[in-house]
């Protein structure tokens, strides 16, 4: 189909020129030399093509010149068989190789290597565009989303966050209301069913003691309280005779450093080192009241309480002692919100060292007005450190700067004796 399209193309068209012509003919000479090798049905489709540009081009080409035995082509009968044989001879690839692939090849160079810069120059106008539209994308995309970040998602976090902890505080408030209702109510009952109300119990349950949380000066607790909370503990009971259906795994064994830490003998208990201590013989100069308060030691810690244990970092400065709760969810507390506390040093009366879960690494501040506070640290090192810069500030109201143990100040005491 493609041959008769050139075909009818050269028929009806003017007659190309010198290059023009070298162009065509010397594309169409590879597939002709192909077919003479394979003798294809090929050869029969080209011989009209290139017989029609030889009758339009036989002056331009001056092929009566470069061509003296090429058969005649108007109107001759045998001109296939006639130019299928000229075509295997010197003269016709003498002149293919010496004046028509020359000329080609010019032509193509003047015709094309001009629309190739130009293609090459479109292409990479292209390109560019491309990429600079590509970069502006992805930065328009980068600014979209981080305006959707801040206008949507931040406040959507926050508002989320809030929410959350709202609906936390008034579930906990709604907990305490119900925690004091009940127990005002249990009081309530408590008092109409005494022994001695309208409407007493004739079988009142048996009545448990405990010791009261009240103490005196020395600490001693010696009044008791009703329990109303008593507990036999039977489970535990179950566990520990081995009567449970259901017998939890033994608990892992310690580390070896901290059974080692933790274990106790009587020849060396928990007390400080020499190293460890400051020079407590040299008395201090005595401090004005309008001295300035300085940083004196600052260390995380953890504050124990019956009930919790309260994460946190412990500050002692020249004048007082503060203790910042650091746990994410503060607990309310007598005090307010969070186990925070700041005690002056001068009401500091003692300070002992403690074991917390077998490991020397607490300490237990007692003061003036029978508070206390139990502190557990990472470490027995900073520990020490803590005890040592305590004890170097001497506070006024403290019972004695030594670093005697608990059993040394037991056997001091006389109450042994």
């Amino acid at each position: 189909l493609a041959y008769v399209k050139l075909h009818s193309l050269l028929q009806t068209a003017s007659a190309p020129k010198k290059d023009e012509a070298c162009y065509l003919l010397g594309k169409l000479e590879t597939p002709l030399r192909r077919s003479l090798d394979t003798k294809s049905e090929t050869f029969s489709w080209l011989v009209p093509i290139i017989r029609t540009l030889m009758d339009q081009c036989y002056e331009t080409l001056q092929l009566q010149l470069f061509l003296p035995s090429l058969p005649p082509t108007n109107g001759s009968p045998t001109f296939y068989e006639d130019f299928q044989l000229f075509c295997t001879t010197p003269e016709w690839r003498g002149f293919i190789e010496k004046h028509v692939q020359p000329t080609m090849a010019q032509f193509e160079m003047d015709t094309f290597a001009k629309s190739h810069d130009h293609m090459s120059n479109f292409w990479n106008a292209c390109y560019d565009t491309m990429m600079s539209s590509s970069q502006r994308r992805e930065q328009e995309k980068a600014a979209s989303r981080k305006m959707f970040q801040e206008l949507v998602l931040e406040p959507v976090a926050k508002r989320s966050k809030a929410e959350n902890v709202r609906h936390a505080n008034v579930l906990k408030q709604a907990n305490n209301h119900h925690s004091t209702v009940l127990k005002q109510w249990r009081g309530l009952c408590r008092l109409l069913t005494s022994p001695r109300s309208a409407w007493a119990d004739r079988n009142p349950p048996e009545v448990r003691w405990k010791l009261s949380s009240a103490e005196t000066y020395s600490r001693m607790r010696l009044k008791l309280v009703p329990n109303l909370n008593f507990d036999q503990h039977l489970e535990a009971s179950a566990l520990r005779d081995n009567l449970a259906d259901h017998l939890h795994s033994p608990a892992e064994s310690l580390p070896l450093a901290m059974a080692k830490e933790a274990k106790v003998s009587e020849l060396e208990d928990d007390q400080l080192a020499e190293e460890d201590l400051p020079v407590l013989d040299n008395q201090a100069e005595p401090k004005e009241q309008n001295q300035r308060e300085k940083l004196v030691v600052s260390e995380d810690c953890e504050l124990i309480t019956t009930v919790a244990v309260v994460p946190g970092r412990l500050e002692v400065t020249t004048q007082h002692v503060y203790f910042y709760d650091g746990s994410s969810e503060k607990e309310e507390t007598e005090g307010g919100i969070g186990y925070d506390f700041k005690r002056p040093l001068s009401h500091l009366r003692e300070v002992h060292l403690r074991r917390y879960n077998l490991r020397r690494s607490a300490l237990e501040l007692f003061f003036i007005d029978q508070a206390n506070y139990f502190l557990n640290f990472k470490k027995k090192v900073v520990r020490n450190k803590v005890y040592s810069c305590i004890l170097g500030l001497r506070p006024p109201n403290q019972i004695y700067f030594g670093s005697r143990s608990p059993q040394e100040l037991l056997k001091a005491s006389g109450l042994t004796q």
